[in-house]
This record gives C-alpha cells, structure tokens and sequence, in this order.
C-alpha cells in the first residue's frame, strides 16, 4: 500500500531545472592536493547563469549510463510510451557534453615521455567508457611554470604534437592552465573553450535524433514524433538555442494534439502536454514574447479543460487543472521580478485565482467520489509506481498503446487505490496556500475589492477545515472595508459567519460585538435569526451557554470552553465599538463650544437603540480630559426605565459639571462614552464609543432629512466632543488712543485706557501685550510709560494692582517697527473679581496698526556742472545731490541732516550746515540739497560716500533718527586736471578773457596737440593750433581773447586735446580719458548780452547785467 498519493501531474525537478551543457572533470584531487582545489573552486563557484556550463567533477569510480543499441529500423517497433522519465536527468547530469581530464605536466618535466604515456592512458580509459557517444574529449595541462617568450618554440611544438598523437587528440582540445595569480581569468577563458566544444556535441545529438524521422510512420509512430521533436528541444535549451528550443517544443506540441485521446492514454497525454506547455511558456518569457506565452497558455487550457479521462478519476482532471494554473503563475511571477510589466488586467494573481478554482473543484470532487473508499484494494494496484519507465503511465497497464478496453477489474481496483489516496489528502491547506499566493498578487496590483473577496473566501476555507481561530481573524480584518463601503448584505453574511467562529472559539467580546452589530437596523437576516441571536446574548448576560445557530461536530468541545469561561469570576469585558455599525448608536456634544469659568458645563448624550427588542442598560458615563487627568462622570437617573430602550427608541441625557479653575485657557475633551450591558453579579460588558455615531456613514448627508420623523431628530444632531474653559467675561472698557498708520524707524505711542464699570473690586489686574505674528517680533521693538526707559521683550506684562469702582487707569506703550506691514498687538487683561468670591477674569482686545514707509530717499552723483556721472576721477570735484520724497499721510518736519564721509571721501566745502533745517514736507513733496566732494583713492568698485543722517518727526511727534548709507560710483585715475576760468556773460562786440589751465598730477612729462575750432558767434585771438609739454606737478595756462558777434546762448569756440602719435614719453594717456575730461571740465555755451545803446559806464552795465543773470 502506497502512504503518499502518487501524484503523476507533478513537474519533475529535472523538467523545471534550467538546462545547462553539462562538463565533466576528472583528474582533480580535490582533497590530497590544494592546487587541485583551488583549480576545481574556480570552476565550481563560476556563476552557471553567465557561462552556461554545469561543472561535475568525476573520480575513476564513476560508471557512465549504458549506450543502447542503436536501432536500424522502426518497422515493427510500437513505442510503449511518449517520454521516458530518466532521459532528461541522464542528460542533464549524467552523460557529459565534453569530459577534461586535468593533468600536472610541464613543458620542460625531466620525466616528460613516461608522463605523457600516463596521461594518454588517462585519456584512453575515458574513451573507452564513453565508447558509443559522442562525448568530446579535452586535456588541460596544470603548469607551475610559466613560459617565458625567450624559450625555445620549436621544442615545446614538438612536444605538444607528441602529445596529442599519443593520446589521438585534435591539438585545439589541448590547453595549458598556469597555476599562479591569474587563475579566474584562466578559468574563464576555459569555459568558452569548454562552451563551444558542448555547442558541437549537442548540435551533433540533435542531428543524430533529426536522423531518425525518415524511418518513422505517422500511424504506428505518434508517440515518436513527440518524442523526437522533445528531446531536440531539451538539447537545443542545454545548446543555449532557445529560438531552436521554441521551435522543437511547439512541433511537439502540436504532434501530441494529433494523437487520438482515449480513457486509457488521457492521462499520459496530459501530463506530457503540461511539460511541453510548460517549457514553451517558459521559453517565451525569456525571448520577451509575454503575449505569445499568455495565448499558449490560455489555449493549453482551453483544449484540456474537457478531456477529464475516467469520470470515477476527475479530481484528478482538476488537480492538473490546479496545478497548471499555479505553476504559469509562477513562471510569470518570476518574468515579473526580472522587469516584465504587468498591469491590473494581466498579472500573476489570475492565475492564482484559477488554481484556487480548480483546487476546490478537485475537493468537491473528492466529496462526491471518494465517500466510499474506506479499504485499500489488494493486491496493490500501484505496487512499482516509483520505477515506472514513461511520464503518465497507470502502474497496473505499463506501456500499453493500444485503445483495447483493459481489464475492467484492474481497472476497477486501480481507481479504488487512487481515491482512497485522494480521500486522505489535506485539500484545505491546498487551497488556502494557493489563496495566499493570489492575494499577495492582488495586493501588489492594488485590486482591493478582489483581494477582499479572495481573503472572505480562504477565511472560508479555515472555516470549513475546522481551523476556526484563523477563520475568525480574517473575518474580523475584513468587516471594516465590508462596513466602509456600505455592503450590508455582505457584511451581515460574513458577521454571521465570525459570529459562529466566535462561538466554536468561545470568544465572548467577539461573540457580544457581532450580536449587537447583526441585531442593528443594517443586518438582512430574517427576523426569526435576530430572535435568536438575541436570546443567545441575553443568556451570555446570565452567565448560560449561548445556544449554537449551527450544527458541527465541534459543538460539544465549544459548550466545555463557554462553561469554563463563565465559571470564572464575573470580569469586565472592554469592548471597542469605533467603526462598529451597532444596535446601539450614541453621540455627545458640549451645547457650548466656550465655558466660562463661572458657569455650568453642560454635556447632551443621545442613545439610540435601532434594534427590533428592548434592550436595558445598566449605566451611561463618559470619559472627560483636561490635559491633567482623566475623570469619569456618570448619568444619574432617577429610575432604572430610563435606561430601558424599546425597539427604534431615542433618548437624551444631561450631565452638568463644574470646571475647576485650573482648567482656564484648556480644553475639555470627551474621550469615549461608556454603556454598559449585562447584571451586575454576572458578566459585565462596556461599550466604548467614541460619541460621533456611526449611521452617518452608511447614509449620505443629502438623504439624512428624508428619514422617518422621530421625537429626537438623532441623525441631523452633530456631535461636539471639545470645549474650551474661559476666564469670566469682564465688563472692563478698555480703550486705545494712536494715531495709525505708524510710520517705520519712529517711536509709535499708544495710549491705554482702562475703566471699570462694575460695583465690585478688581484685584490683581495684569496687562500682558504680545505680538500675533511672530514673524515680525524680530523686526519691531517696544518701550513702556517713556522713551527713556529700556527696551522690553514681548510678552510685556504690566502690573496695575487694584482698581476700586469706578476708577481708571492709563498705561502708554511705544513701539517701533523697522520694516512695513501689518501690527496685530493682542491685549490680554486678566484680573480677579472681588464678590463674594474670587472669581478669575479676563478679556482680550486686538490693537491693529499699519506701517508705511515715511519716505523714498535716493541720491544723484552729478559734475560741477550738475550733470550726470558714470564715474568718479581722483582729486576732481564731484557732487552729491540727496532727495527726500515724502511718502508720509502726516506733515513730516525736517529737523536737521547731516552727511558723514568715508574715509577716502573729501569734503570740499570749508563750512557746511544743513540746507534743509525746519523744513515740511507734506504727502508727494521732495526736499533735496547738495554737497561738493572728490576722493583721493582709485576704486574698481561702487565706492561708499558716507552715511546720510535725518533728524525727522511728525507734527507734535516723537523725534526720529534715520541713517542712509549713499554709495558712489567706481574711481579712476587720469594723470591731467583740466579747469577753466570764464566770466559769468559777455557783451557783443566787447572783448572777454578766457584762461584754461593744465595741471600735470603724474611723475611723467605729458605731451599734447592742442587746437581750438573756431565758432560762428566770436572771433579769438590766440594760439589756433600747437603742441605742448607739460612737466610733472606743473601747470600751462592757455589764454584767449574772445569777441563775441552775436547775443544769445551762443557755444564757445571748442578746446581739442589729444595725444600725439609718436608720443613716446609720459604714462598711459588715452583719448578717450581727454575727451571725457573736456567733456566734463569746460562749459559749452555762454550767455552773451546785446550791446547797451549809447556809451554807459561800464560798472553800471556790468550791474545791471548782473540783475539781468539773477532773475
């Protein structure tokens, strides 16, 4: 009698292994030697996935397979079978691609003839063990020295030709393994010798079976072309061909769905076909033709899924079906891991899913046939199973093809034995480990619907196995996402089921929780099962044994677990009923969101019970924080009825509670609402809601109003489960004086008045001022009473003592904002009314003040002759041109300005006072004045002038002191000063002087070409056109008489300077340094005054003139 079912369907470790060419070694003695070992970890530890070759190592005892006589016709030759179970094992790890025999021999050994003989007796004796195939040969010589270029050529090629005639060797089967540092690449540049040695051999074997098919009929030799066309496939995988392998494997295919398929060949039939659907699958993930795999596969299934053979055998149908199912699962898992994309519609899960099918198929199937085989037929039926020669085979009608009907009493006993086996299989853990599979897949392409049904169905699966505790906890982890989607039909089912787990597992708080959700308005079972689940939870609550609502055979063993359970001590049972859809429904709410300290905290409950009975509670609490403790207060009824709710009743409840002084400026919070079920003496049950109720999930907000009227409207209640406790409401006026909006860098005043308008003392009264923004807190400063006193930090708390009725008190707070925007001040009083007793008090106020800028200042940097400039000149006079734009809503006044220079920046003036001392500015008005300086250091970049001070203020404000820094321009060096001397006008037709002056500020003699262009408006005397040197620090003074033709603004004839061309001393003077210093040193026009009639004296026309000019 077998003890394990002999399942036939199940994939060979050989068919699932990944072929590889298959290399022995031999000559390696691994444990006496420790070159020889550390040769053989080289080639063991090569990663088979990157080389392709298997390594075996061979001593001299190994026995290779026995050649078969080859066969020279098929004419009478009836195969016995489709595919012999030890053809891809020999294959893949028995009979050797290519064998290398290892051999210590150097190229200058003393002993080299007798080695060689030694060694090509090694060879000898490997060839005749492998005498019938065709085996490739290779000898690899280990060699301690190396051979260095300078060594004589000729004498090692005569040795290697010896060699290998005296040991019949193809001279590109010999190689030389150095031992030394360089081992692994040794080893590596082997493996692709070894590799294309294997790719002959293989290529020869799968000639030597092509060979075959000319010999072969397709009446009498079905099972052959299969074969054939398999076995070349096997070879072409370990050759590294997987397009050949896909080719040889579909004509199998195709060759088996041509034979005809029988009771007596179903099975043989089938089992081949999944090793070939298997390879083919397989193969097409690796050739990244997924499509192409999923098609095969789904038309494997589909032509098999009829052919069921013996219908006393079917579960063996769908175990094939199962397994088929799980292993394309898994081969497209792994296609999946390696970096084929998958998406929700086509994923492994699927096929996971249809395992389970299949699987629980064959377990019904098992239920149905196997009721009855309770014996195991004698004499054995299976007796040989384990030896048999061919994949498929029935072991009472080995290799048998012909479709004669068997021996129906063999037949008979044959199915018995497998039934019995089949009845003693676990088919649950089957099931529920295929469950597992496809719901890691669900939950990893984010199906969640599915892989909730897929959990529903394997707690099914426990459930129905007897393993009831695991049946519970996935229940339990389900009903949440049942309840958050509203599935009352489901979810009551799936309770009625954890409500029966709970019950064989004598889980009371489970048991209690699903009776009370099933016993609520959204649970569909009839009536007459509430009934009774209700009875069952009232006899739990006398300490009874709840009745069982199903008939199991585990019954008996859950009644002795409820009777020791409730003969125990009467205990509490906390039971959470968050996310519970209950019977029993509750909300609470503060009617207030502010307490005032004085005052009543007042707290509503409303409990609901929406079950068809009465229910009675013992008691209502709830659970109250204050960031201190945890306190629990009770409802005090006057009568037990009050906690007695009729079916569908609503009922308020009031608690009042006075809040603790400490618990000012906190909040109260309602933690959780206590009901408590059950009889004091027995079982006592609390309910922990967490007051927001539970119905306004399951029913949208749009729908609430359309509900059955009720006395109290429940479900439109909205629940309140913070409050926050205040000081008591002060009827203190307090008031504030400034006038907004503040502007930035003054001292802002803001006047506090505070007056009391009660008849009882105020005691202790403390202002405390802060900054709302803690974002500006760094930017703003605060001051207390005077301007005199010292900077305050934030929160700035002042103390005013008491305030007898009717008196008043003022406190003044200045403040100064550096940037603009906003000031929120908040004003927090808190002072202790004198009554009867000191009752704690505050009030708040807000103080919100705009800051603005109180002016725009900017700066012009002009020459002498107030025009623009782009840069500064060393020692040359400059002008500096500040300009105030008054931005202020109030009269700004201007008390006094002042400019204090850098230290490479000169003043030019002897005495300088403020130009703009006293002077108003209103809302859009500018004040500017001017300073005359020059710098003595050249500068690459903006220089810093000095720092500009304002002395400013509001009307009948606070003074205010704002320093600007000014910066110039970049500072250059020219080594020539140019200045004029020009009367102020001129006369027509009287002559006027003109002086320019040459100044040379360098260490080196300056030569220049001066000329003068003439103009239309005077003729000049002097010099037209001339060269002229200059001497360091010297000075030439040019002079010319003009005599002015016309009146008018008219130009003046134009000074040109400019260096000569073969100048050759003097520093580095260029043009364009002389034609910005004309530019900026000498005026271009001059205003000439027509000629008086008569002849005036000339003071008094130069006086009037004079006038003339000023006005």
């Amino acid at each position: 009698m077998q003890n394990v079912i002999p399942d036939q369907h199940a994939f060979p470790p050989e068919l699932c292994a990944k072929p590889l060419s298959l290399v022995g070694i031999s000559g390696l003695d691994t444990r006496n030697n420790a070159t020889h070992k550390s040769i053989w970890d080289v080639f063991g530890n090569t990663k088979t996935d990157v080389s392709g070759l298997n390594y075996k190592l061979i001593d001299n005892a190994y026995e290779f397979p026995v050649v078969k006589p080859k066969r020279n016709s098929y004419e009478w030759y009836i195969p016995k079978g489709i595919l012999k179970k030890n053809w891809m094992e020999k294959h893949l790890n028995k009979i050797p691609a290519v064998m290398v025999i290892f051999y210590d021999l150097d190229w200058n050994d003393p002993q080299w003839n007798e080695k060689m003989i030694e060694c090509a007796s090694r060879v000898q004796s490997i060839r005749v063990a492998l005498e019938g195939r065709n085996t490739k040969l290779s000898v690899v010589l280990i060699q301690n020295h190396s051979v260095n270029p300078g060594d004589d050529d000729s004498h090692q090629t005569e040795r290697v030709n010896a060699l290998c005639t005296s040991c019949e060797l193809n001279p590109n089967s010999l190689f030389v393994l150095p031992h030394g540092d360089h081992l692994q690449g040794y080893a590596t540049r082997l493996a692709g010798a070894f590799n294309d040695l294997a790719q002959n051999y293989y290529h020869t074997e799968i000639r030597n079976v092509k060979s075959h098919r000319e010999h072969l009929q397709k009446q009498t030799h079905q099972y052959l072309f299969v074969r054939h066309q398999f076995k070349m496939g096997f070879l072409s995988e370990l050759k590294q061909d997987l397009h050949g392998a896909h080719k040889h494997y579909t004509h199998a295919y195709n060759n088996l769905l041509e034979i005809r398929i029988v009771d007596t060949n179903a099975m043989e039939i089938r089992t081949v076909a999944g090793f070939i659907n298997y390879k083919l699958c397989r193969l097409m993930f690796s050739l990244n033709l997924p499509r192409d795999a999923i098609s095969q596969f789904k038309a494997h299934t589909e032509r098999f899924k009829t052919r069921y053979g013996f219908q006393e055998l079917s579960f063996e149908h769908h175990a094939w079906m199962a397994l088929q199912n799980q292993v394309f699962g898994d081969i497209f898992d792994e296609a999946v891991k390696l970096g084929l994309p998958a998406v929700q519609t086509q994923h492994p899960g699927l096929y996971y899913q249809q395992a389970v099918h299949h699987a629980t198929l064959r377990k019904k199937a098992c239920e149905d046939l196997c009721k009855g085989s309770n014996v195991y037929p004698l004499p054995d039926p299976l007796e040989g199973i384990a030896t048999m020669d061919f994949y498929g085979q029935r072991p009472w009608r080995p290799g048998k093809m012909t479709s004669d009907p068997p021996d129906p009493q063999v037949e008979w006993n044959g199915i018995k034995a497998l039934q019995f086996l089949e009845n003693q299989v676990n088919h649950s853990i089957i099931i529920i480990t295929l469950y597992g599979l496809a719901v890691a897949q669900f939950k990893t392409y984010r199906c969640p619907r599915t892989r909730r049904f897929l959990v529903v169905q394997m707690a099914d699966e426990y459930y129905n196995s007897g393993d009831y505790g695991k049946a519970l906890t996935l229940f339990s982890h389900m009903l949440w996402d049942y309840r958050s989607e509203c599935w009352w039909s489901l979810l009551s089912h799936i309770l009625y089921k954890a409500l029966q787990c709970a019950f064989l597992t004598a889980r009371i708080d489970d048991y209690v929780i699903f009776t009370l959700e099933l016993l609520g308005s959204k649970s569909t079972l009839p009536k007459s099962q509430k009934l009774q689940i209700f009875e069952n939870l009232n006899s739990v609550f006398r300490k009874q044994c709840p009745e069982a609502i199903v008939i199991l055979p585990e019954i008996k063993k859950s009644r002795v677990l409820w009777k020791n359970l409730l003969g125990e001590a009467p205990q509490t049972y906390k039971l959470e009923m968050n996310n519970i859809v209950s019977c029993l429904d509750c909300k609470v709410r503060f009617q207030e969101e502010k307490y005032q300290v004085d005052g009543l905290v007042i707290i509503e409950i409303l409990v609901r019970n929406s079950s068809d009975f009465q229910i009675t509670l013992l008691g209502i609490s709830i659970s109250l924080e204050n960031y201190v403790k945890n306190t629990e207060i009770c409802v005090e009824t006057t009568t037990n009825q009050d906690f007695c709710f009729a079916a569908g009743q609503v009922k308020r409840f009031i608690i009042e509670y006075k809040p603790n002084p400490a618990d000012i400026n906190k909040e109260l919070e309602i933690s959780s609402v206590h009901l408590y079920l059950g009889h004091m003496q027995n079982p006592l049950f609390d309910l922990q809601f967490n007051g927001l109720g539970n119905d306004i999930k399951s029913i949208p907000m749009e729908l609430v109003h359309f509900r059955n009227c009720e006395s109290i409207d429940f479900d439109n209640i909205k629940a309140l489960l913070k409050c926050s406790v205040v000081p008591r409401h002060s009827k203190l006026a307090m008031h504030f004086e400034h006038a907004k909006p503040a502007l930035v860098g003054e001292w802002y005043k803001i006047r506090i008045n505070l007056a009391d308008s009660r008849d009882y003392q105020v005691n202790n009264l403390i202002f405390e001022i802060s900054l709302q923004d803690d974002d500006v807190s760094d930017t703003t400063e605060f001051k207390q009473m005077s301007l005199d006193n010292e900077l305050e930090k934030l929160p700035i708390k002042v103390s005013l003592g008491d305030i007898s009725p009717s008196d008043q008190c003022v406190t003044v707070l200045y403040m100064r904002a550096f940037t603009t925007g906003e000031r929120n001040l908040q004003v927090n009083v808190s002072f202790n009314l004198h009554n009867d007793d000191l009752i704690p008090s505050s009030m708040e106020e807000f103080i919100h003040v705009s800051v603005v800028k109180p002016f725009d200042f900017s700066t012009k940097i002009l020459t002498t002759h107030f025009e623009e400039l782009i840069k500064h000149y060393v020692d040359e006079t400059f002008v500096i041109m500040p300009i105030i734009n008054c931005l202020s809503p109030w009269p700004l006044v201007i008390e006094n300005t002042e400019l204090d220079y850098h230290d490479n920046v000169h003043n030019e003036d002897v005495s300088i006072s403020s130009q703009l001392i006293g002077c108003e500015v209103s809302n859009g008005e500018t004040a500017s004045e001017i300073y005359m300086a020059n710098t003595s250091k050249v500068s690459d970049s903006p220089i810093l002038i000095g720092n500009y001070t304002i002395h400013w203020k509001r009307a009948n404000g606070e003074s205010t002191i704002t320093k600007i820094p000014i910066n110039g321009l970049i500072v250059d060096f020219i080594p020539l000063d140019l200045s004029v001397s020009l009367p102020a006008y001129g006369l027509v037709r009287t002559p006027l002087l003109v002086e320019y002056q040459l100044k040379n500020k360098s260490h080196h003699l300056i030569q220049l070409d001066v000329s003068v262009e003439g103009s239309e408006a005077f003729m000049f005397a002097g010099h037209k056109q001339f060269q002229t040197t200059i001497l360091p620090g010297d000075r030439r003074k040019l002079k010319y008489n003009l005599y002015p033709l016309i009146a008018g603004s008219v130009s003046l004839p134009r000074l040109v300077l400019s260096v000569p061309e073969n100048s050759t001393d003097g520093p580095s003077l260029r043009q364009e340094h002389l034609n910005s210093l004309l530019h900026r040193s000498l005026p271009t026009h001059i205003y000439v005054m027509p000629q008086m009639k008569g002849q005036p004296e000339l003071t008094n026309v130069i006086k009037r003139c004079e006038m003339i000019n000023l006005n």
